[in-house]
């Protein structure tokens, strides 16, 4: 089984739901913080694979939720 990742405009997230369940496909909406511990977990396994991380994603990030650098 594979996992396909789609960005739609939340306009047609109904659409797009109801067609893969007549189809018989599992769907599932992800929720922004899930999103964000996805990118988190990415940055950690780039980081252990190169262990660097660079600096601006980290403090883009945290500005992004209110954290001033």
């Amino acid at each position: 089984m594979k996992t396909i990742i789609v960005n739609i405009p939340e306009k047609k997230e109904d659409f797009l739901i109801s067609f893969l369940k007549k189809n018989h496909f599992k769907s599932r909406v992800l929720t922004d913080d899930e999103k964000e511990e996805m990118a988190i977990a990415r940055w950690i396994q780039e980081g252990m694979e190169s262990e660097e991380v660079p600096k601006e994603k980290v403090y883009a990030h945290l500005r992004k939720h209110g954290v001033n650098c």
